[in-house]
């Protein structure tokens, strides 16, 4: 069992950044919450990819992974804002986990979803190797690069830390090679460009893509 806890506000922050990378009609249909040396969220629908970051664990235990569907991480932000302060978290050894406020009479119980969860978890251990690769790429920035607003626009509903700029870094390597994106000093990501030639044939898009 592990055990673990946070402030409320700032968990809360975090499962809503995880939501957004999280859509209603995603191939993958949970999010990942990691308890290591570190604690962070991880999202992902393959074209987008959302870390938030929790910081150094405070608590005792073994590392350990929990999935967490749409409806888990909103009850667990709805959690977190109504706390008024720390959470403490209690992941059992059969995953699922306990959060309950500190100070506040508030709780969420969440089930082990492994079993009623069907899909290729490989796309995590993807994401991690992805977003490190990312961050030592050296670039080589293309004068044209096509992206999807809809995806795009993820990114602006993220929620950073009060007094912390909202404002996106994004580091481009190239035109069909993900670009890492950073967010205030706990979410890192990933947005994948558009490919130019199979969009200019789509028939929803059109020919004149983007333009």
């Amino acid at each position: 069992m592990s055990t673990f806890t946070v402030d409320g506000e700032e968990f809360a922050r975090a499962a809503h950044n995880a939501l957004a990378f999280t859509p209603a009609r995603s191939v993958v249909p949970a999010a990942m919450l990691y308890v290591a040396s570190e604690t962070f969220l991880l999202a992902t629908d393959t074209y987008a990819i959302g870390r938030p970051s929790l910081g150094p664990t405070q608590g005792e235990g073994e590392p350990v992974a929990v999935e967490l569907t749409r409806a888990d991480l909103s009850s667990l932000d709805k959690l977190g804002r109504a706390c008024k302060g720390e959470l403490r978290i209690v992941i059992p050894e059969d995953k699922g986990l306990i959060a309950s406020g500190v100070q506040t009479p508030v709780q969420e119980v969440i089930p082990n979803r492994t079993s009623s969860l069907k899909y290729d978890r490989s796309i995590w251990d993807l994401c991690h190797d992805l977003l490190e690769q990312l961050d030592r790429k050296e670039p080589d920035v293309p004068e044209l690069l096509a992206l999807d607003p809809a995806l795009l626009s993820r990114f602006g509903k993220i929620k950073t830390p009060r007094g912390t700029s909202p404002l996106l870094d994004m580091r481009i390597t190239s035109h069909n090679e993900p670009i890492l994106i950073k967010c205030g000093p706990q979410f890192t990501g990933a947005l994948m460009p558009v490919d130019r030639e199979i969009a200019g044939q789509s028939t929803t898009r059109g020919n004149q893509f983007l333009w």
